[in-house]
């Protein structure tokens, strides 16, 4: 399916482009490209196809390139790395996220989500063992026997956000895209994906964020 023909206007003013060079351009005349923008011709699909298909093709050339606007200073954790660690990065720097290393290498992504998520787990998990404490300290203590099933595997306390390792909870790596891919094309990306890294030759250069997206926009 193609665009709304309004977009055809919208491109050429936004590129610079006179009528009458997308019309040579495109192989039709100057009247037609008035017309359509006037919305007094409808172009068959071919010649629709044909504008829509020249202007995406200027559009690119004159988008930036991703290494253009992405955030060359990578901060980032090791997998070795404490959750409270990669806390305190982040209050620093007021990142929602950060891409995690092992040997110069993305292996993984710590969020603020998944954090959460380990906190709440733990503070579960805490509060079930806190309840068997409460019962053994009471000098009734129920044997194995009568121990509920939702009972089993408690009583092993679980990490302190200090013990606790980044590479314990990680998400998967961030994707990575060519530098000289155009900033736009990574829009549909960004938006599933909570950062991007840029990629140049086999090295990590840049990293992209949401934010860095709004750079797009002039």
């Amino acid at each position: 399916m193609l665009p709304s023909l309004e977009y055809i206007k919208q491109a050429r003013v936004r590129l610079g482009l006179t009528q009458r060079r997308l019309a040579m351009l495109a192989g039709v005349s100057t009247s037609m490209i008035n017309q359509i923008e006037s919305g007094r011709c409808k172009p068959s699909y071919d010649t629709a196809k044909r504008i829509f298909e020249i202007l995406n093709s200027l559009e690119d050339r004159s988008s930036p390139k991703i290494v253009e606007i992405c955030s060359k200073e990578i901060i980032s954790v090791s997998v070795d790395d404490t959750l409270q660690d990669a806390i305190e990065l982040m209050r620093k720097h007021s990142f929602s996220q950060l891409p995690v290393f092992a040997d110069s290498k993305p292996v993984g992504m710590i969020s603020e989500e998944g954090i959460v998520r380990y906190m709440m787990v733990k503070s579960d998990a805490d509060a079930d063992n806190g309840s068997d404490d409460t019962v053994r300290s009471a000098g009734t203590e129920p044997s194995k026997a009568s121990t509920p099933a939702s009972k089993k595997g408690r009583g092993k306390r679980s990490k302190s956000l200090h013990e606790c390792r980044v590479g314990e909870i990680m998400e998967p790596a961030p994707p990575i895209v060519d530098a000289s891919t155009p900033a736009k094309a990574i829009i549909p990306l960004i938006r599933f994906s909570k950062c991007v890294l840029v990629g140049e030759k086999g090295n990590i250069v840049g990293i992209v964020t949401v934010a860095d997206m709004f750079k797009l926009i002039t």
